[in-house]
This record gives C-alpha cells, structure tokens and sequence, in this order.
C-alpha cells in the first residue's frame, strides 16, 4: 500500500510570493510606525508649546499683582510720613497736602519696578492722580495707574499684559470705640493719685493725655500710649519719673503690645451736637461743633418753628407716618428700660418722665414700630410707625436718673438688646446704671451698645446688682465730673465684680472700690473688663480728631494681553 507524503517547502515560485508579502508587512509596519511616532513628537511639540506659552501669561499677570503690591506698599509709606507730619504740624486740612505729587512723575524707578525668576517677569508702572474727597470722617486720594508685564519662559514663550486700575490712598478719623481704656487724666477727679498694679490685666489698648503710674507688674495684651515722655514707677513707696518701660527689677509692667510715649494728644469731644442732630433726623446734618437752633428743634419733633424750648417729653422725630430720626427725650428722664423679644427679635424700650410714661416697640422684620402711652404693651397702640428709628441714636437734652435692662431670671441675666439693634444711649447730663445691660447672642456680632454723657459721669448705682454685667462702649467726658464710677464705692461690702464687655473713656479715673490688706474687695466692684474685639462701633459714638492710616487697596479696572 503506497502513502501520500507532503512537501512543507513552497515551490520555487511561491518563495517568492511569500517574501515579497514579508517586506511588503515590513514596509507598511515601520510606515505605521513612524508615522505614530512623527504625529506623538508633533502633538509633545503642541502641547509643550502651549504649556509654555501658558505658563508665561500666568507670569505675566503674577507680575501685575506684584506690581500692584508695590505701589500699596510705597502709598502706605508715603501715607503714614504724611500722616505724621500733619499730626505734629497741627492736624487741620488735608492730611496729604500736594497728593498730584505723592508719586513721581512718569514710569516709576527699578526700585518701584517688579520682577522675578519664579515666576519669570518683569514689570514696570505709571500712576498719576485722578481724585480727592475730603471729608469730616475720612480723607480719600484716587490715583490710576498703568501696568506693563511681561512674561518670559525658556527661548520660546513670552507674552505680554497690560493692567490699568485704581489705587485708593485713605485715612479714616478714629473711634473711641478703638481703645479699651482711655483717661485724658490719669488721676481721679479730686486729683488723687491712682496707679496700674499687679492685679491688673487689659487686653485693648490704653491711653493717656498725660502720664501713666505703674506699680510692681500690671500686664497690657495691646498697645498702651501716653503723651508726657515720662511715666511714674512705684519703686517700693519712693516714685520716679522715667523715660522707661520699666524701674528696673522693682516695677516691670508687661507690655506686650507696645508702649509708645511722646504721642499726640487725642481731645475728647466737647459737645454732643452731632448726637442730637442724628436723634433729631436732622438732615443734612450740621457742621462740626453746631448745635441745632431751638426753632429747629421744635421744626424736627413737630412743635413749630417756634423759639420756646419744648416742652419735656419723649419724642419721636417722623414725617408723616414715617420715622426720619432717633428716640428724643427733653428733660431729664426717670427711668429708661431696654429689654430685648430674644424669639422674634423686637427691641423694647420703657421710659418714666415725671407722669408720662412711653412703650416702644422697635420690629425690624415687620418694619413697624409702635408706641404705648403706658408702660404695657397690653391694649392696642396709641401710635404706629412704618419702618424702625434709621438713626440708632436714644438722645437725652438732660440725665438718666436710672438705665436698667429687663432684669435677672434667678442667676439668668436677660437681655437688653436684641439681635441686630444697634444703639447709642447718649445724655448731656450724668447716667446711672442701675441693672445689667448684656446683649442676646453677643457671639453673633450684630449688635452694640453706647453709652455716653457729654457733660457729666456714667455711674453705677447703689441699686445695680452684684456682680453687674454690662455690654458697651462707655463715655464720660464731663469737663468736672467725667467719670466711670460707682456711687458710694467706699461703703457697705464686696458686691463682686463689674464685668464689662466694651471699652471705656472718661476725662478722669473713676474710683470702683476698696480692698483689704489681702487684696480681697471690701466695698465696690472690682473691675473685670474686656474689649470687645467683634469689630462694631455704636452709631454715632464719638470719633476722635486723629485719623488713622487705612490699607492702601489696588483695584483692577481693565486688562489685556499685548
């Protein structure tokens, strides 16, 4: 039996065939595969093309914020020299004097000019003057400026920008608000002595218009200030005067926020005209140091245009059946009451003059306020407002006999004011705390108290609780008797702590208290005081005749590329 045997090996002509098709596979393989590889390096190429050229803009604008950071920068130098120059030279008109000549003409110097390696810019900038507004609360210098940065990375990418804004060079007029503790005396009213100790503790700053004493170790979290270039140390019962920070190892005050003396005297306000025209709705307001005409006084509480003082009452300045002002009491008052509605945020007030007796009601979500001519808000309302007092200002043309708040719920204080109500209780006569005086959910940041005499003292009196709680920014600038203090500190016993949340400004130093041989309180209050560093001011609370430098602010108004 025969078999059939295969040949593997292709005949002669199909070798051929089957090369040709291996190169022609070969061939169109590396076709393929330099054609992956030209369009890859071709799409590297791209890509690194635009990162680069990417990367170079963002340079380019780095260098047009850097920029704007050095013009601020050289602005508040050259503010802050103004500043001080104006303060010593007498502190009237315009703080910067040539402000077309605060910056030189033309591109600003390399010194001014921006640039970096990382990133890599450079930058160069014009600025020229547009604008000024000078005010009684703030001194505004507009400049425009220029910018040109260019962005270079490697040998390939550059790009170009142009930048054009505005710099804003300001100085707002200080507060009072500003400091915890400011006594433009440093002594008591009877001319006493009074010094810092071991046992007292600011953390806000302090200041003087003459000197301050220090005894042993008293401790100053913020920056304390004084005009004499002297300060009295204790030095074991034998004072000196020292142009110091300390008495050597015998009275070492901790300062840990600065203790500048040689300063500018800061005035304290001699009048509060600007209160009553803001409680009257009177506007535009008056100038500084005007007091309203009692034709316009009548004109604002709806009495005429007559010249007679009018008559004692509390009053409601308004025009039809809107509110244009503040709450305004002529005569001395009673009794005042704040009391807050912590549910629905309604602030209440309660005032006793003589037999009149007046309920407000202030609710700012309806937008209404409502007045009882009672001390009840029982029956309907003898008169309802649209919208709530714009002013935020209580004034009174007299004295406070009694400020109280709502009052203590076993060892709950309530509070007096409510959220969002932001108010100054200012008097021409003294005011008498007798209650705590605390604000609903203080940690919110959306209210504030004021309380201000500018013609007599801010008292605690003998009906006030222990321990008292108060919330505010206090003020007594009587030119005799301005003064923080407590009636009959000397007699009966400890009433505990008079803890204060706020700040406190006074023409003297008021007395608080006494102590025994062991430090502990024996009649009065000690003083727990804290500022209160939530930012907020009282309407209207008095400024000071100093401004302070503002940080100067760069703003962008166009850019492109170029």
């Amino acid at each position: 039996m025969s078999s059939l045997r295969i040949d593997p090996r292709p005949g002669r002509d199909e070798r051929g065939i089957v090369l040709a098709a291996a190169l022609l596979f070969i061939l169109m393989t590396s076709v393929l595969v330099l054609t992956f590889l030209t369009t890859t390096t071709g799409e590297r190429s791209q890509s690194s093309n635009v990162q680069t050229a990417k990367i170079s803009l963002y340079a380019a604008d780095a260098g047009v914020r850097a920029q704007q950071q050095k013009l601020a920068n050289l602005a508040q130098v050259k503010l802050d020299s103004c500043l001080t120059n104006w303060t010593v030279t007498g502190a009237t008109g315009s703080i910067v004097k040539n402000p077309q000549l605060l910056f030189p003409a033309g591109i600003l110097g390399p010194a001014i000019s921006a640039s970096s390696t990382n990133p890599p810019f450079t930058a160069t900038a014009n600025i020229t003057f547009s604008n000024a507004a000078i005010a009684d609360t703030a001194q505004v210098y507009n400049y425009l400026f220029n910018i040109t940065s260019t962005g270079t990375v490697n040998t390939s990418g550059k790009r170009s920008v142009q930048s054009q804004g505005l710099l804003r060079v300001s100085a707002t007029r200080g507060s009072f608000a500003d400091y915890l503790l400011f006594m433009d005396q440093f002594i008591m009213p009877d001319g006493s002595t009074i010094w810092f100790t071991s046992s007292g503790s600011f953390d806000g700053r302090v200041h003087t218009n003459t000197f301050f004493r220090f005894a042993f170790k008293p401790t100053f979290q913020d920056q304390v200030t004084q005009v004499n270039a002297n300060a009295t140390y204790y030095n074991n019962g034998s004072p000196v005067s020292l142009n110091a920070n300390n008495n050597g190892s015998k009275d070492v005050p901790n300062f840990f926020g600065g203790y500048l003396r040689g300063q500018a005297s800061v005035p304290l306000p001699t009048n509060s005209y600007n209160q009553q025209g803001a409680a009257l709705g009177i506007n535009p307001p008056l100038a500084a140091g005007i007091p309203p005409t009692t034709a316009q006084v009548n004109t604002q509480l709806g009495l005429g245009s007559g010249t007679l003082t009018p008559p004692n009452d509390i009053y409601l300045p308004h025009s039809g059946s809107t509110l244009t002002g503040g709450i305004y009491i002529q005569g001395t008052v009673d009794k005042v009451k704040l009391w807050a509605d912590t549910l629905v945020n309604k602030q209440y007030y309660q005032f006793t003059q003589g037999s009149t007796n007046r309920t407000i009601e202030v609710d700012p979500v309806n937008n209404t306020t409502k007045v009882w001519n009672a001390l009840s808000t029982s029956g309907a309302p003898t008169t309802t407002y649209s919208g709530v007092p714009p002013n935020g200002v209580l004034y009174t043309k007299g004295s406070i006999t009694s400020l109280v708040g709502p009052g203590r719920t076993g060892a709950y204080v309530n509070s007096a004011m409510a959220e969002n109500t932001k108010l100054l209780i200012a008097a021409t006569g003294d005011v008498v705390i007798n209650s705590d005086l605390t604000c609903d959910s203080f940690n919110n940041k959306n209210n504030v108290l004021g309380i201000y005499s500018s013609n007599g003292a801010v008292r605690i009196g003998t009906s006030a609780p222990n321990n008292l709680n108060v919330d505010a920014f206090i003020m007594a600038a009587g030119t005799t008797g301005g003064q923080f203090t407590v009636d009959n500190y000397g007699s009966g016993s400890g009433r505990g702590s008079m803890n204060l949340r706020g700040g406190v400004v006074a023409k003297y130093y008021g007395a608080f208290g006494t102590f025994n041989s062991t430090g502990a309180i024996a009649t009065g209050y000690s003083r727990n005081w804290h500022y209160d560093r939530r930012g907020l001011i009282p309407p209207f609370y008095p400024t000071t005749t100093r401004f302070d430098a503002d940080l100067p602010s760069a703003r962008t108004m166009a850019w492109k590329e170029i």
